[in-house]
């Protein structure tokens, strides 16, 4: 089985089921944002991989995976909630930000239950006590990896000494860790071994990684409608993304000093982000960027072969998914 088949047919019947798992009409100023964050959720890859990684396991319906499902991505839309407001982006899958289209207030409280709503999605398997007591330290040690992730990406916009391992090592928490648990719980749901939840965990971690990276460099070289979020506010901030901290360590010290009044508030609201990328693109930081995602694709690629040979096209298949997003 293939994943983006499998994905095709999934994700509208996912995204009707989660639309309609929160009715709650009162208070109105905490649930009709988190409605409308359900309502215009992205392109739902935890969920998808998660009950994919069940089915190839053991078998395990998309309705019996649901749950858990359900429950990583609202704890994904609880985190990016926050996000936003910390970032202050304005645009998330093409639409307002809670923030922006309520409050900051209202964006903190629906955040926090969203939280609490999406863990309380897991009771669905208190039926099977072995199985449910597994599932929920794994899903709330990978939400405190994303915090963590995201104080250190914080960290990093007051310092000027940022290093790409350090960054790598942020990304790992912020990004990798709950699309590599999701693949996790999908494994436990449908059975697997414990060595064999560990691969899929260490799998889906180095693809996490990847994933980001890709999305870093996609922010300078795709637009705003294909992105879903405001283009060039990285660069404004001078957030230590991948492409910044690589071109900080392969250009010249004149060249990185002509890329920093490049991307300066002033420049970049009057220019735009072009001048800056066409600098990276000469320099050939983003032909040397895409060289390392092809060589960490190629490791994981070789992770995959010691997975269970009937699991394999599917993993295989969600890497390719994956890394042609936004191509």
């Amino acid at each position: 089985m293939k994943f983006n088949t499998y994905y095709s047919d999934y994700i509208p019947w996912f995204d009707r089921k989660l639309k309609r798992s929160i009715q709650t009409p009162s208070p109105a100023s905490l649930y009709a944002p988190i409605q409308y964050v359900l309502n215009h959720s992205g392109k739902q890859l935890r969920p998808s991989i998660l009950s994919a990684v069940a089915e190839v396991f053991g078998n395990v319906s998309k309705k019996e995976s649901f749950a858990a499902a359900s429950s990583v991505e609202m704890m994904h839309n609880f985190t990016l909630i926050h996000d936003d407001i910390m970032d202050d982006d304005l645009l998330r899958h093409g639409k307002e930000t809670v923030h922006k289209k309520w409050n900051k207030n209202k964006a903190i409280l629906s955040g926090d239950g969203l939280f609490t709503i999406a863990l309380s999605q897991l009771n669905y398997y208190t039926y099977n006590p072995k199985m449910y007591v597994r599932l929920i330290p794994k899903l709330l040690n990978a939400v405190i990896k994303v915090c963590e992730g995201q104080a250190e990406d914080m960290e990093f916009e007051q310092r000027n000494d940022v290093h790409l391992d350090e960054y790598l090592d942020m990304v790992t928490k912020k990004t990798a860790y709950l699309l590599a648990i999701s693949g996790r719980l999908g494994a436990i749901i449908g059975g697997a071994s414990e060595a064999e939840e560990k691969q899929v965990e260490a799998v889906l971690l180095q693809l996490g990684i990847v994933f980001q990276i890709q999305d870093d460099l996609l922010e300078l070289t795709s637009n705003s409608e294909n992105m879903g979020k405001t283009l060039g506010s990285d660069l404004i901030k001078q957030k230590k993304t991948y492409p910044y901290l690589y071109a900080k360590q392969e250009l010249s010290e004149d060249t990185w000093q002509i890329f920093l009044e490049l991307i300066q508030k002033d420049v970049i609201l009057k220019h735009g982000i072009k001048p800056a990328c066409e600098l990276l693109k000469e320099n050939f930081i983003f032909d040397r960027i895409h060289e390392v995602i092809k060589l960490r694709n190629e490791t994981i690629q070789n992770m995959i072969k010691d997975l269970p040979a009937r699991t394999q096209e599917m993993f295989y298949s969600i890497v390719l998914f994956i890394m042609n997003r936004g191509n």
